[in-house]
């Protein structure tokens, strides 16, 4: 009976030593399998930052490229204004035309970098209103959807004055509220980006006279390394010209953003609204953009 009970005593000594290192081993695997876990989400994490601060310098980048060779006013001036004294004119369109001079002056930027804008009373006109030249932002897709009102009256406009010093341009100058939305609306090939704020510029037009226009469709939007989606975008025109200089607005208003395969900062518009407006907007500011050449 007594060596019974010493073999019992033995079972359960050996048994208790193998549940403490099973224990042991079980706390070791935890211990091997949490610290694995730590080092791949602070791997991720890592990683996901590493993205992101390369996104964000991609960002300020393109940023940069749009603030290139570009200065902004403020209250209608220009701080440390380096270009002298320029003049301001508007260009006729049409080649080859009797129009002369070739250009009307407009306004003048001083030495000191004040903008002032004097519109000649008059001017002869070189097309008239309903001619499909005019439309510059070609974000109408069905032209029969415009309806115009006096459509044979003259019409002139540019969306930029150029800048003329001692007669040869150094550069253009823009009305509006956003670096970007300024340049994307004067050069065709940004003109769909949807980067939101407005443009305004000059319409000068014989008599009274309107366009209107409005447009809702599904656009297969994408650019350069990005997927395509359906975008839906709207365009109103709702312009009603006195004779005489009239200021219009046009306005990117909401965005689809595209995703990049290098993290650009990419966009395509939702709408566009064009209206004229009876003066320029007090926060409006003037972007000079120096040629590179």
């Amino acid at each position: 009976m007594k060596s019974i009970t010493i073999i019992f005593l033995a079972l359960i000594y050996i048994t208790s030593c193998k549940d403490s290192k099973s224990s042991d081993i079980d706390a070791t695997v935890n211990h091997d399998t949490h610290t694995k876990t730590e080092k791949a989400i602070n791997s991720n994490n890592k990683t996901q930052d590493n993205e992101n601060k390369r996104d964000s310098k991609i960002k300020e980048s393109q940023e940069d490229w749009y603030w290139k060779n570009t200065i902004m006013s403020k209250n209608n001036s220009f701080d440390n204004w380096q270009e002298g004294a320029v003049d301001l004119v508007m260009l006729f369109k049409i080649k080859g035309n009797d129009m002369n001079p070739k250009t009307i002056k407009v306004g003048t930027i001083n030495a000191s970098g004040e903008v002032n804008i004097s519109l000649p009373s008059e001017l002869k006109t070189e097309r008239k209103l309903d001619n499909l030249g005019n439309l510059v932002f070609f974000d109408i897709n069905d032209i029969s959807n415009f309806n115009y009102e006096n459509g044979n009256t003259g019409y002139f406009s540019n969306t930029s004055f150029q800048v003329l010093k001692n007669g040869n341009a150094i550069g253009n100058l823009t009305m509006g509220n956003s670096v970007r939305t300024t340049y994307n609306l004067t050069n065709q090939s940004n003109l769909t980006k949807g980067d939101e704020g407005y443009l305004v510029y000059l319409v000068y037009v014989d008599e009274n006279a309107a366009i209107k226009g409005n447009e809702t469709t599904t656009v297969k939007a994408r650019r350069d390394g990005t997927n395509t989606i359906d975008a839906e975008t709207t365009v109103v025109y709702n312009l009603n010209f006195k004779p005489g200089w009239n200021y219009v607005k046009t306005e990117v208003i909401g965005r689809y953003n595209l995703e990049h395969e290098r993290g650009l900062d990419v966009s395509w518009f939702k709408k566009h609204e064009h209206t004229t407006i009876p003066n320029k907007p007090l926060e409006t500011e003037y972007f000079f953009r120096k040629n590179l050449y």
